[in-house]
């Protein structure tokens, strides 16, 4: 019997995962525990901090980055803190249930290597950091969005990636050939992880606004509103964190420049990259908190 050729494997396994996602059969991960309890706390009309502090406690390292973020200049910080109450005290709840909700689901990525894609899934992880970076300090030095809820934007605007490395991985044909499997998510998830990104948001029950974000960070000639808002935030943000260095545009991406959102962050190429070099070591420093 004649093996399929490549393309063949590419376009079957596409047809597949496009109808799962049309029927709304692709299987989508439960999400982080730390994310449920988390929503039953916010839910209790009379939680507190203590309540919020009890849940975070239980992850070690969760409560270890969140003291970071509340001891970041870009969160105004000013005395340096050491327990999860006071990041809770300075922060405020609203801000520490996207800032947690964001790190919780960094966590889950990160956990996530598969065999086969890890280097692969890495890859992907490392792109949904620097846009999460990104868009945080975009939100505060550029706009009055929260830059927490633009953290967590960034953050899931490729959660899609997820369900389909998982789906990818389980089908019988690819398990043995690891560079095969490699060939076919290189063609398929860049098709498919933004709808199948909709789908993870919309189970998990985030808010219409966030979930939007799944779509519209790729939608990059959609028309610009009258001011900047979370959707232009993640789509600048996207298209910069393609940039070998996203403090120079010309030449590595010049059509950013044609995207209709970039002129409400920006006049000119030139008064970009002056203010992308000044955001330069708060985009770095969020990076890293969010990676360690």
């Amino acid at each position: 019997m004649t093996q399929p050729t490549l393309t063949q494997q590419v376009n079957a396994v596409l047809a597949t995962l496009t109808s799962d996602i049309k029927n709304h059969k692709l299987e989508i991960p439960s999400p982080p525990d730390l994310l449920i309890k988390l929503r039953e706390v916010a839910a209790n009309g009379n939680s507190t901090i203590d309540d919020i502090v009890a849940v975070v406690k239980h992850d070690p390292h969760i409560s270890g980055r969140l003291i970071k973020v509340a001891n970041c200049a870009l969160f105004g910080a000013r005395q340096h803190v050491t327990s999860v109450k006071a990041a809770v005290s300075r922060l405020g709840l609203s801000k520490v249930q996207n800032l947690i909700i964001g790190l919780t689901i960094a966590q889950s990525m990160m956990q996530a290597k598969t065999l086969g894609l890890k280097d692969y899934f890495e890859t992907i992880w490392q792109q949904s950091n620097r846009v999460a970076a990104i868009s945080s300090v975009l939100a505060l030095r550029k706009t009055k969005i929260d830059p927490e809820k633009a953290l967590l934007a960034g953050m899931v605007h490729n959660i899609g990636t997820l369900p389909l490395v998982l789906r990818l991985h389980r089908i019988p044909e690819l398990q043995n050939n690891q560079k095969v499997l490699q060939m076919v998510a290189d063609v398929v998830i860049p098709k498919l992880y933004a709808s199948a990104g909709q789908l993870v948001m919309k189970s998990w029950n985030f808010p219409t606004e966030i979930t939007n974000i799944a779509l519209s960070h790729r939608e990059s000639q959609r028309e610009a509103g009258n001011e900047i808002n979370l959707d232009d935030i993640v789509l600048i943000a996207h298209r910069l964190s393609k940039l070998t260095d996203y403090t120079k545009i010309n030449g590595d991406d010049s059509s950013l420049l044609s995207i209709p959102a970039f002129m409400l962050f920006w006049n000119d190429q030139e008064h970009a990259e002056e203010e992308l070099i000044s955001f330069h070591e708060e985009i770095d420093q969020m990076m890293q908190i969010m990676s360690n």
